[in-house]
């Protein structure tokens, strides 16, 4: 049984999105996984209308009911945190217990990210506050959104530290030493 993989991620933005999409296909077989993604749906986007927007969440959708395991890419998508298209990704698998890797550049905590990474300030609280007047907290650990990497501990997955091949390698591994056992 090759496991399908659904492909979570920002690529699809990417000017050269149909290459990039080929070459995660190409290395997801290499590791014997069937990849599942977004840009299969073969949709007609001609036009960027709530019918359109409709038919690729249900695509998407679809595939993430298919699949066996959600790899994501959880580095920050204009901004620090994650696309908030693959926050939704993460969080309908996990409600379809199915398990999810992640994977991103730098393990280290959010909030250390937020700092180095984004406006923010001290504030009299002793935290930061960021632009918009939020204190910079969830210092538990997680180098994403509690819930998603949460949600990915709790149902076998984990957070990958690295790219997409050290994140299906990952997968590998834990597979073939049975850390991770599909359908169970």
């Amino acid at each position: 049984m090759r496991p399908k993989l659904y492909l979570a991620g920002p690529e699809v933005f990417l000017p050269d999105a149909i290459e990039y999409a080929a070459t995660q296909r190409a290395l997801c077989d290499r590791y014997g996984f069937q990849a599942l993604h977004p840009l299969d749906n073969s949709l007609d986007l001609g036009s960027q209308d709530l019918e359109t927007a409709m038919r690729i969440y249900r695509g998407d959708v679809q595939q993430i009911r298919d699949c066996d395991l959600v790899v994501a890419n959880c580095n920050g998508f204009r901004g620090v945190c994650m696309d908030d298209g693959t926050a939704y990704e993460l969080g309908f698998a996990n409600a379809l217990g199915r398990p999810s890797y992640g994977y991103i550049a730098e393990v280290m905590s959010q909030v250390a990210r937020t700092i180095r990474d984004y406006p923010t300030a001290p504030h009299e609280s002793g935290l930061h506050a960021d632009r918009e007047g939020y204190l910079v907290t969830d210092d538990f650990g997680t180098s994403i959104n509690l819930m998603m990497e949460c949600g990915m501990l709790d149902y076998g997955g984990r957070l990958v530290e690295g790219g997409f091949e050290a994140c299906l390698r990952a997968v590998r591994e834990d597979l073939d030493t049975g850390r991770l056992r599909l359908g169970a």
